[in-house]
Order: structure tokens, then C-alpha cells, then sequence
């Protein structure tokens, strides 16, 4: 049953992953109710962004600076959403963090998919050092099946800038109501990484896709539509 679309309903800003673009939330773009009200950028080093020249031009606070841009550039008073995908989840908590300690008007709510608070517990990537590096991103693009990925010097900056980085005990400062989303059999970004989201985020709710992997955006799109749909239209009634 689709969704009446609210002319109220809040903007939707959606934050692709490491490997991926704007065009990764496409598909659920597409099968959302709210379409009108998402903007899917790209970030640095990302489809028609601009690129960085050194590693140092992908640690999470240029990221952060990437999609403040948007941000500021909502009408004003206008309520908004932030979601991320893999690592737009670290995107979007590092942007809440950084707000807070500005104390600028923070996103109504957070939706965080396939992510985790902690980077430095994954392992995308084994190797540090290229080629072997930049060949483990080609496999990975081809395994998750990014129809448009990022470059793969841009990606292995970012991985190289950010594999240590750990949010967790910063969460609980995040009283934001959030989506958490995530596949059961996540090699990427395995479930336990979910739940710790889910414990230590004040108003988080999680909801887990038995038998979904990492790439959500892809294989899961009307359900993960669904689920925001619902979500961003209820906090237009309460």
C-alpha cells in the first residue's frame, strides 16, 4: 500500500558509501513515496563533485563539510532527515557530532543503514599499501555490484584516512530519534555492529533483513523505501 506523500514531510538528505555515488540510493529514490523530498549529493571524490589531491582531502571532517553544503542551503526552518548507506552512516554521525558541538540546529531524524560506529573494527580493505590495495577495491566494486562507483585511488584515500576512526562513545550525545536498518548476513559490516548502534543511540530502533547482505540500496530497495517512507512521515505527526 503506497504512502500519501505529506507536503510537510521533512527533506531527506542521503549520504552514499565509500565506494559508491549518489546514484547508489537510486533505487530507493525510486520505489520511496516521498521522492520529492530527497537529495542524494555526491561528496568529494564522487561523480561530479570535486576531487581531493592528498589523503589528508578524505578524513570524515571534509566529509562533513561536503554535506553541510546542502544542508545550509535547505530553506530556512525547513525540518530535515539525514541517511546513510555504509559509510555515510560515520558520515551522517560525524556531521550530528559536529553540530552539537556548534550547537547549530541538528537533523530531525537519522536514518543509518549497513553502517557501524566503529571503522576501526571492519575490514574492507586488509591491505595498506597499493597495488594491492586498489585491487582489493576493484574486486570489492565488483562484489557489491556498483553500477557507478567512486575512483579507486579516491576510495583507498578514504579508507587509508578514516580505518582507525571509532564514534561510539560519542553516541549517547545523539538523542535523535533513528532508523537503524541492516541485513543479518552483512559480511561487510556484520549485525553486532547494528546492535551497538542501536545500544548506544538514545531513541534508536533497529530493524534487521534476514538473509540481506551489505549492498541494502540494491537488493532491497521497495523494503528499505517502505521503511523510511513510514518513519519520515511519522515524525510529521508527532
Amino acid at each position: 500500500m503506497s504512502i500519501a506523500c505529506p507536503s510537510t514531510a521533512p527533506a531527506i538528505l542521503a549520504v552514499h558509501g565509500i565506494q559508491g555515488t549518489q546514484r547508489s540510493w537510486l533505487p530507493v529514490v525510486q520505489a520511496s513515496s516521498l521522492s520529492p523530498h530527497w537529495q542524494t549529493p555526491d561528496l568529494r571524490g564522487r561523480g561530479d563533485a570535486h576531487y581531493g589531491t592528498c589523503q589528508q582531502d578524505y578524513e570524515l571532517s571534509q566529509f562533513v563539510h561536503d554535506l553541510r553544503i546542502p544542508i545550509a542551503a535547505l530553506p530556512a526552518t525547513t525540518p530535515y532527515v539525514l541517511a546513510g548507506w555504509s559509510l555515510g552512516v560515520s558520515i551522517v554521525l560525524q556531521t550530528c557530532l559536529t553540530l552539537l558541538d556548534e550547537q547549530a540546529v541538528l537533523p530531525q531524524a537519522l536514518v543509518l543503514i549497513s553502517g557501524t560506529p566503529s571503522l576501526n573494527q571492519t575490514r574492507w580493505f586488509k591491505s595498506e599499501h597499493t597495488p594491492a590495495l586498489l585491487q582489493e577495491i576493484a574486486e570489492r566494486e565488483q562484489r557489491l555490484g556498483l553500477s557507478q562507483a567512486a575512483g579507486h585511488q579516491d576510495v583507498a584515500w578514504t579508507w587509508l584516512a578514516n580505518r582507525h576512526h571509532d564514534q561510539y562513545a560519542q553516541l549517547p550525545r545523539i538523542s535523535i530519534p533513528s532508523l537503524i536498518i541492516h541485513g543479518d548476513q552483512d559480511q561487510d559490516c556484520p549485525i553486532e555492529h547494528a546492535r551497538l548502534l542501536a545500544q548506544a543511540l538514545p531513541q534508536a530502533s533497529l530493524h534487521s533483513l534476514p538473509g540481506a547482505g551489505h549492498s541494502l540500496l540494491s537488493s532491497h530497495p521497495d523494503r528499505i523505501a517502505s521503511l523510511i517512507d513510514s518513519f519520515c512521515t511519522a515524525r510529521t505527526t508527532t
